[in-house]
């Protein structure tokens, strides 16, 4: 992942400087958000619940309408997109949701389910739309036994496999999974994370996988965006993110998810979720209140972001932190 201006292959999409508020007088649910994912790629947006992962995918896809900020889809701006230009941009990037039992209507078959964004979208026609809808069954390991059957008559892995097959019915290029794996035991799971790393070996296709599970981030992701209380605070290879996290709040994250204590944690896991922030509150880091290594300077001022590499603010590289720790360590090193 790269964040906007980076040299090199133009990403497939971009989002530069992303805010959404649901409510008036509200902190945003997304605040000022940054990044861009390249084709081939697959991103892992992690997050405690409330950070606004989801809000961000509902703006990209123009289910909500963002404040302020682009959304760039292989360099055209969707939120400038007429109604037909749109409706193309969202057949190139379809969403897999949390629960297929409620993302999936009880009172349509799985061919019915298939052939209504076929049918959308005008792809195909009636005599050829039929097959391409059992190839795709077939795609994520179902076979044509499951065509005239209702989801209540599948497992909830089998469930999550139609979820998929919907989405890629109108072979897109960039899937959102939405915490795709979040309502599934963990041998489904991990069924289902096999089945994705296939699609994009198979199909090329790009992910933007969203979760809360940094077990399953691990696994699939190539690429790791961290969103607290709606900010981005921390971009990163997956493995550079797992074997040196930057910002206090990832080594927070990956701590809690080893089941050990943080050094100078202080609080307890549920303060890791975004809550509420009065909108009056001094522009400061949002960490800053949790934080066991904040600075004076941490509670007044806003962190800019910074690239660990190079040490220049919006300047991004391989790993990128919005943090005062790397201000103060770029200040002394020059």
């Amino acid at each position: 992942m790269t964040m906007p201006g980076h040299i090199g292959n133009a990403p497939l999409l971009e989002v530069r400087n992303l805010s959404l508020t649901f409510h008036k007088g509200k902190q945003p649910a997304v605040d000022r958000v940054s990044f861009s994912i390249k084709a081939g790629s697959t991103v892992g947006l992690v997050g405690a619940s409330g950070a606004g992962k989801s809000s961000v995918a509902r703006a990209i896809l123009q289910l909500v309408k963002p404040d302020s900020g682009e959304i760039l889809f292989k360099g055209k701006n969707i939120g400038l997109m007429d109604p037909r230009a749109l409706k193309t941009a969202r057949q190139s990037i379809q969403m897999v949701f949390q629960d297929p039992s409620v993302s999936l209507s009880p009172k349509r078959t799985v061919e019915q389910t298939l052939m209504e964004p076929l049918q959308h979208f005008e792809i195909g026609d009636a005599e050829s739309r039929p097959e391409k809808a059992l190839q795709i069954l077939r795609t994520v390991g179902l076979d044509q036994s499951a065509m005239h059957r209702y989801p209540h008559q599948f497992s909830s892995g089998q469930q999550q496999r139609i979820a998929i097959a919907r989405a890629l019915v109108t072979d897109p290029e960039l899937l959102i999974a939405d915490e795709a794996v979040a309502s599934l035991d963990v041998s489904i799971q991990a069924q289902i994370l096999l089945l994705i790393q296939k699609l994009q070996t198979e199909l090329g296709i790009t992910f933007l996988f969203i979760s809360h599970d940094l077990a399953v981030i691990r696994q699939i992701a190539s690429e790791v965006a961290v969103l607290y209380r709606g900010q981005l605070l921390e971009q990163s290879p997956a493995d550079r993110f797992f074997s040196q996290p930057a910002h206090p709040y990832s080594k927070t994250l990956l701590s809690f998810a080893k089941g050990e204590t943080p050094p100078g944690w202080t609080g307890d896991k549920w303060h890791l979720h975004r809550g509420q922030r009065p909108v009056d509150e001094p522009s400061a880091c949002v960490f800053a209140a949790f934080c066991p290594d904040k600075l004076p300077k941490c509670e007044s001022t806003e962190p800019a972001m910074f690239s660990i590499e190079s040490g220049n603010q919006h300047v991004t590289g391989p790993q990128c932190v919005k943090c005062h720790l790397y201000d103060e360590v770029n200040s002394h090193d020059h």
